[in-house]
């Protein structure tokens, strides 16, 4: 073959030609020989949204295995998904002088993996057979559209909203699987719906075909609790009940109600919430919920005094998914609430009232590490309201001695789950609130109890300010031989407490402390039974309960 000649001076820049992207170095030249270049063995059988002229493609002598060529120029032909410059960033490293088939192979190589690593799956990169005459290289890109989007499997969601909702699949598209991947994460977020997407050659040649499998869950979800989580001067029991459905209108709603009521007494509690959440059309990381709540309790008894509240509270909050990766979850709230409680203090027969009314706002934030052997949990947030919105300083100071309608706390948690050998489990948690100033009642941070110190009634103490802590240690399932579904375990734990109060009244205590150790056992059958019992002996005494005198609370529910 005859040996090529250059010149010392080359420019490099690349041009789109026609509807074809041509990339390449530019430099004066004589160019005596061509490089023959086979087919690629990745060239598909789909058609090319443009062919090169008959000449380029005319098969050519075997070349030399040292046959070496000054390539001036790769003209991309069929790309239509990616831009310009990606093409041009992708080939530039195999152009000028001394090109052999490998670098051409290179730049085909290295064009295909620019696809890939954009999310498109479905296309490939060829080298067409051609005689690289003039130094300019023909790459052959050939885009496979979706043919068909099939729904297999669903049964209580509605094949045309699974489909709406994965638009990066519609048929024609080509699909950019980052995308596609978003997509279906967002559908998978309710836990009574899972797809799993599957690619298939095409019945269309240069297409493919996308099956969405679908395992799907009647949406309807409810649960019925017994316990004897309760506060001081009322009855033991109380009764939860929940219902939800997740999928309203076909449209991914959620509509959720709640009661609580203390069988033995009704006045002791008698609770109605419900919510309903929204997600934002074309947004799939927002929500939207509102919520209600409205309650009439007898929450405590002071000597000869009897303090009866009830209240309202009506909010709405923006509810934010973040993105996430791998082993890390993350999310987001943003609100508002309406809370309107009234409080009776009778003495003697005479009753007076206390009623406040006010608009606290409320942002949140929530994380979740989950490892091969742990799982960390986050969560914390900020309430804050102004004045001039509600009540004014008068039924705020009524309500609390030197409490204000412009408040600020910060509360958050943060715990861990630690997997250990043999089955053994190790549990940590620490939680509080902190506020440099008196808050209200209904703002305070509760002690006591079986979600912050185990041995003492719920919310026996109340501070501005609190914290608490929780060690446990777990035992391995002595349900072991039983099917997925099925645990119960045993634990010891050791629970304490702190709460202050700020600006206190001269005859009121200003911080309380709490302290507490025992054991449990808790169980799990057919997915759906639970329960738990737990054994405390508080070693500080905190009217009602005195130190070391233990107390017994147990939970029993079943779920849907």
């Amino acid at each position: 073959m005859p040996r090529p000649c250059f010149h010392s001076s080359t420019l490099r820049r690349a041009r789109v030609v026609g509807t074809s992207l041509r990339c390449g170095v530019l430099a004066g030249l004589c160019l005596s020989g061509v490089l023959s270049l086979p087919a690629s063995a990745q060239e598909t059988t789909a058609p090319a949204q443009e062919q090169p002229s008959a000449d380029q493609q005319a098969a050519p002598q075997p070349p030399a295995e040292d046959a070496t060529l000054y390539i001036r120029e790769y003209r991309v032909v069929g790309s239509k998904a990616l831009d310009r410059g990606s093409v041009e960033e992708a080939v530039y490293g195999y152009l000028g002088p001394g090109r052999t088939a490998q670098d051409v192979e290179g730049a085909r190589a290295a064009l295909e993996k620019t696809y890939r690593d954009k999310g498109f799956q479905t296309v490939s990169v060829s080298v067409p057979m051609q005689r690289a005459a003039n130094g300019v290289v023909f790459l052959q890109v050939t885009e496979a559209p979706v043919g068909r989007l099939r729904i297999n499997g669903s049964r209580f969601y509605d094949i045309n909203k699974i489909k709406a909702r994965v638009p990066s699949l519609a048929q024609g598209t080509l699909p950019n699987f980052n995308k596609v991947e978003r997509e279906i994460i967002a559908l998978n977020q309710s836990g009574d719906l899972q797809v799993t997407p599957s690619l298939a050659a095409g019945v269309m040649p240069g297409t493919v075909d996308v099956n969405l499998v679908v395992k799907d869950k009647f949406p309807l979800h409810g649960s019925v609790e017994l316990n004897n989580r309760y506060s001081a001067n009322t009855t033991p029991l109380r009764l939860d009940l929940s219902l939800r459905y997740d999928n309203l209108w076909q449209l991914g709603h959620t509509i959720g109600f709640g009661f609580q009521i203390a069988p033995q007494r009704i006045q002791d509690a008698l609770i109605y919430s419900g919510y309903y959440i929204a997600p934002v059309p074309g947004v799939d990381w927002l929500s939207v919920m509102a919520q209600a709540i409205r309650q009439n309790s007898n929450v405590s008894t002071l000597g000869g005094s009897a303090v009866a509240g009830n209240g309202s509270v009506i909010g709405g909050r923006l509810l934010f998914d973040l993105p996430g990766k791998k082993g890390f979850f993350h999310s987001a709230s943003f609100g508002a609430d309406y809370k309107d409680f009234t409080q009776d203090l009778s003495i003697n027969g005479a009753t007076t009232g206390s009623p406040i009314q006010y608009f606290p706002f409320s942002l949140s934030y929530t994380a979740a590490w989950v490892g091969k052997n742990y799982q960390t949990e986050f969560s914390g947030g900020v309430t804050w309201s102004f004045r001039g919105i509600g009540s004014d300083e008068t039924d705020f100071d009524n309500r609390r001695y030197a409490s204000d309608a412009s408040f600020f706390y910060f509360r958050g948690s943060l715990g861990n789950t630690l997997d250990l050998p043999w089955g053994f489990q190790a549990y940590g948690l620490v939680q509080g609130q902190a506020s440099a100033q008196p808050l209200v009642d209904t703002e305070e941070f509760a002690l006591g109890g079986l979600n912050t110190v185990r041995g003492y009634l719920e919310s026996a103490v109340l501070g501005d300010s609190a914290f608490a802590g929780t060690l446990e240690l777990r035992s391995p399932s002595l349900l072991w031989w039983a099917p997925e579904g099925n645990e119960w375990r045993v634990f010891g734990f050791l629970d304490g407490g702190v709460a202050w109060v700020n600006d206190p009244l001269p005859e009121q205590q200003d911080e309380f402390s709490l302290a507490s150790a025992g054991f449990g056992s808790t169980i799990k059958l057919f997915e759906h039974l639970n329960g738990s019992v737990v054994l405390g002996v508080p070693f500080i005494t905190q009217s009602p309960n005195t130190a070391y005198d233990p107390l017994l609370s147990f939970r029993v529910w079943g779920e849907l």
